[in-house]
């Protein structure tokens, strides 16, 4: 993979995050573009890169949100090893597989972040029904994109 444009893809994943979030959230609900690319990242590369892409994406996530810092990192990272590691049993080449592992992540990525926040911060961090109903759904739709940017990287220059 080119470094750069590996920079890139993180620097460039943060920003669409945020402006999105700011931006065009519709009725307060926006794409986890993050988790989205690190389950991509995990499904063609492995559990190392996307827990490296996952941590980065966290901290600065955590960066935007600082209510329990760090809980977003630790998250990321947890997906990534999860689906990197889950990509030996399923093949996750596929889009529709690929999109049942992102919505599956994202309810994972609920719970859990709720789950930290119950340790941590004495009451558990609930999103909403709205966003633990809708965003799964929501960032199904950028799968595609995802797998899209893969490809991306991984061409040669």
């Amino acid at each position: 993979m080119n470094h750069l444009r590996g920079a890139f893809l993180l620097v460039a994943a943060a920003f669409v995050q945020w402006w999105w979030s700011t931006h065009f959230a519709f009725w307060g609900l926006s794409p986890q573009i993050p988790l989205v690319l690190t389950v991509a990242i995990a499904a063609r590369q492995g559990p190392a890169a996307a827990m490296g892409y996952g941590f980065v994406w966290g901290l600065c996530l955590d960066s935007l949100r600082p209510e329990l810092f760090g809980a977003n990192a630790l998250v990321f990272t947890l997906i990534g090893y999860g689906t990197g590691t889950v990509r030996k049993q399923i093949d996750l080449a596929d889009m529709l597989s690929q999109c049942v592992a992102v919505v599956m992540m994202t309810w994972g990525y609920f719970l859990m972040y709720g789950m930290l926040g119950l340790i941590f911060a004495k009451s558990f961090i609930w999103v909403g029904w709205a966003a633990f109903i809708c965003d799964p759904f929501y960032n199904c739709l950028l799968v595609p994109f995802g797998a899209g940017l893969w490809f991306w990287l991984r061409a040669r220059p």
